[in-house]
């Protein structure tokens, strides 16, 4: 991180408060990426993180004890969003708005952007990165190789040695930052990529996730060859090869994402749906 973005002088320095300087910055960047969850709870999530990581930044900023108490106030409401895609960034913004003695626009920074952001990050995260990472990781688990646990531990890595740049970008950016999501613009377009190449992939690997989803269902037929009645089984796995390569597999992902969507079943609902047509489909004997 390049001193010059690092180091703004705060309006009244000269009058008894201190120059926030740039290791003051780092080590709040530091705090927010190692121990931002550390303290989550169910009341106000991530705050109590957000707090200890702005620390730094206060008693630079607030040197009456009074109005530091006032700034820790305002910065343990409640705060919750993807840690780790999104909120370095969200942090980096504020930091330069604390910096400034610009609280209300610190606060509404952290209110109004941890909610586009929470989507961004959990889209990357929870759809598109973790998911592929893991059915590959998985399958070379599944084959007896150690590389699955190291590729999701470098994955994880991976992500984490974003945030750095992500702090570094919200630090410049500030006030940009709050145009460029109520714009839409390229933060928009990077949430739709992300979901529709997820998607693609995920569908992609349905086969061979499911692909122990066969029927065994098997009816005989007469026919007659060099006239002689001669019995063929015919087997209704091999037919729907035919048809639609893996159709059953891709016909209960279907269902589940109609219910899912359409239908508004919750998660646990459909898994519930799914099991009990395995069981029955399993026991007469259908799947």
């Amino acid at each position: 991180m390049d001193s010059a973005a690092m180091k703004h002088e705060v309006p009244g320095a000269a009058s008894g408060q201190l120059q926030v300087t740039e290791q003051d910055v780092r080590s709040a960047m530091w705090r927010h990426i190692i121990t931002l969850q550390w303290s989550w709870n169910y009341e106000r999530m991530q705050a109590l993180g957000w707090l200890w990581s702005m620390l730094p930044i206060l008693t630079k900023v607030y040197r009456d004890p009074e109005q530091l108490k006032l700034a820790m106030r305002r910065n343990i409401n409640f705060y919750n969003t993807n840690p780790v895609v999104g909120s370095p960034a969200i942090f980096g913004a504020a930091v330069a708005m604390e910096q400034e003695q610009n609280p209300d626009m610190s606060d509404s920074l952290k209110v109004g952007l941890m909610g586009p952001f929470a989507g961004i990050g959990d889209t990357v995260m929870a759809i598109l990165a973790r998911p592929i990472v893991a059915v590959f990781a998985a399958a070379m688990a599944m084959s007896g190789s150690i590389g699955g646990a190291w590729l999701m531990f470098l994955t994880g890595l991976a992500f984490v040695a974003t945030m750095p740049w992500q702090f570094r970008l919200g630090y410049r950016q500030g006030l940009n930052m709050v145009n460029e999501v109520a714009s839409g613009g390229r933060i928009q377009q990077i949430t739709e990529a992300a979901t529709i190449m997820g998607m693609i992939v995920i569908g992609g690997f349905v086969p061979s996730i499911l692909a122990g989803v066969t029927t065994p269902l098997k009816f005989a037929r007469t026919l007659m060859v060099q006239g002689k009645a001669t019995e063929k089984v015919v087997e209704v796995q091999g037919i729907l090869d035919q048809i639609v390569p893996y159709i059953l597999p891709v016909a209960f992902v279907a269902l589940a994402y109609w219910l899912l969507k359409s239908r508004k079943w919750s998660p646990v609902k459909v898994l519930l749906l799914l099991m009990v047509l395995a069981f029955v489909g399993s026991a007469v004997k259908i799947l």
